[in-house]
C-alpha cells in the first residue's frame, strides 16, 4: 500500500469521525433528525401505565409495545395513543409531546367490556349493611355546625361541609368562601380567597387523597382542587374548579380510590365510569345497565357492590 493511498484512507476516517461524533453526542442528547422539516429537534417520550398492566400501546396507530412503558425519543407534536387489552374498552388519548419533556398518563383505568355481574342478596335483611349509615358525630340545623356528643356549637353559617383531615372543611353562607375548621382548638380558617357559589347545593364527596372535593349536582359534578397537585403531566392549582357534565340524573357518585383520578357515577339507569384526565377524549364508559343503583366499593377486595330493584350484585372493578 502506497503512501498516498494510506493518506487517502486516514482522511477518510477522520472525515467519518468528524462527521459522527457530533451525531453520536446528538443522539444520546435526545436529540434526532426531523426529515420532515429538515432539522435537529430535540425529542420527547410518553409513560404509560395502565391498571391492570400488560395492555398494547398503539401510538398513531403504530404498536409500541404493552404497558406499563415509556416510548421514548419519539418527535415533539400531537400523537393519538391507544391502549387496548382483550376483554376491556379501549382507551383512547391525544397526547401532545413538548421537546426534551414526558409526557405522563399512569392512571389509565381499563374498564371491563363485559364485567361478570353475581347476585349476592336479594331480601332486605341481608343487604341491609350495604345502606349507608348517616355520621351520627356532626350535624347542621338552621346553618348551624352541631357535634351531637357535645351539643357545641362548631360553626354558624354553615350550607355545606365534609369531614377533611383531622377537622371540618365547611362552606360559610354570608361570604361564599370555604373555611377549615380545626376540631381541637374550635378555630375556623379560611382555605381559599376566591368564593364558590356553585358549591352551596349538592352533597360534597372528599376524594381518598384529601386532595379533590367533589360536589354532586342534578346532571353534573364539580371538582374543586383542595391542593397544588401534578396528575398525569396536569398541573391543577389549588383552587382549580371543574365541572363535569352528564346526560343523566345522577343519583350517586363515589371516587375510585386506587387512582383518586376516576368516578364512578350512578344514574337512573346505568353505572358509568369516567375520569378526570381533560385531555380530549374524555373516556367515559357505561359499565353497568341496571335501574337506579346504589354503589358502594370495597377497595381492599376491588369490588364494585351495587344495589338495584331488591337485589344486590357484586363485581370487579
Amino acid at each position: 500500500m502506497t503512501k498516498r493511498i494510506r493518506r487517502i484512507i486516514f482522511y477518510i476516517f477522520v472525515a467519518i469521525f468528524l462527521v459522527l461524533t457530533p451525531c453520536i453526542i446528538l443522539y444520546a442528547l435526545g436529540y434526532a433528525v426531523d426529515f420532515k422539516n429538515k432539522a435537529i429537534v430535540e425529542t420527547g417520550g410518553i409513560y404509560l401505565k395502565s391498571i391492570p398492566s400488560g395492555a398494547e400501546i398503539y401510538v398513531n396507530y403504530n404498536p409500541e409495545g404493552k404497558t406499563n412503558k415509556f416510548v421514548k425519543r419519539i418527535m415533539p407534536k400531537i400523537y393519538d395513543v391507544e391502549i387496548a387489552k382483550e376483554g376491556y374498552n379501549h382507551w383512547q388519548k391525544k397526547l401532545t409531546v413538548d421537546p426534551g419533556r414526558v409526557t405522563k398518563v399512569s392512571d389509565i383505568l381499563l374498564i371491563p367490556s363485559n364485567p361478570k355481574i353475581s347476585l349476592m342478596a336479594t331480601t332486605s335483611e341481608e343487604y341491609a349493611l350495604f345502606e349507608n349509615k348517616k355520621d351520627n358525630l356532626y350535624f347542621t340545623a338552621n346553618n348551624i355546625l352541631y357535634s351531637s356528643r357535645t351539643s357545641k356549637i362548631l360553626a354558624r353559617n354553615v350550607i355545606n361541609y365534609v369531614i377533611y383531615k383531622n377537622g371540618i372543611i365547611y362552606l360559610d353562607n354570608v361570604t361564599g368562601k370555604i373555611f377549615e375548621l380545626d376540631l381541637t382548638t374550635l378555630k375556623s380558617t379560611q382555605m381559599f380567597d376566591q368564593v364558590f357559589p356553585s358549591l352551596n347545593q349538592g352533597k360534597w364527596i372528599l376524594s381518598d387523597n384529601n386532595k379533590k372535593l367533589l360536589c354532586q349536582k342534578d346532571k353534573s359534578v364539580e371538582i374543586l382542587w383542595l391542593d397544588n397537585v401534578n396528575d398525569n403531566s396536569i398541573l391543577r392549582k389549588k383552587g382549580d374548579i371543574e365541572k363535569i357534565d352528564f346526560e343523566q340524573k345522577i343519583n350517586d357518585v363515589i371516587w375510585y380510590p386506587k387512582t383518586d383520578e376516576h368516578l364512578i357515577v350512578a344514574t337512573d339507569n346505568s353505572i358509568i365510569v369516567t375520569e378526570l384526565d381533560n385531555r380530549p377524549p374524555r373516556n367515559t364508559i357505561n359499565f353497568i345497565a341496571t335501574e337506579n343503583p346504589q354503589i358502594k366499593y370495597d377497595a381492599g377486595k376491588k369490588i364494585l357492590y351495587f344495589l338495584s330493584q331488591n337485589k344486590l350484585y357484586q363485581t370487579e372493578l
